[in-house]
């Protein structure tokens, strides 16, 4: 977010300059807008704070799949007998070099 001190009259204020280069068009009855309307709401700081939320909580759906998705495959391979220690120090050593950490 951007702050730009404008100067008017000795009087200072702080103005929000965040430039949106996006716009999205919602539809609703016009008894809903009527109602939307009514309510002294900024509807358009509510929604964009709705789709942020929204992202966030589909970004933590997102790891916990992949956090699922490991420990089956973790599983998988200890079921094996595969040694993931000596692998991950295989690939580190050809990597870095003898005795990395």
């Amino acid at each position: 977010m951007f702050i730009k001190f404008i100067y008017l009259y000795r009087i200072y204020s702080i103005c929000d300059t965040t430039v949106y280069e996006s716009a999205i068009l919602i539809k609703v009855d016009k008894k809903t807008k009527k109602k939307m309307e009514e309510v002294k709401i900024n509807w358009s700081e509510e929604i964009r704070k709705f789709i942020k939320t929204r992202i966030e909580s589909e970004g933590s759906k997102n790891v916990a799949l992949a956090v699922a998705m490991t420990s089956k495959l973790f599983r998988r391979a200890k079921a094996k007998g595969f040694d993931t220690t000596s692998t991950i120090r295989k690939f580190r050593d050809e990597r870095y070099g003898p005795n990395s950490s």
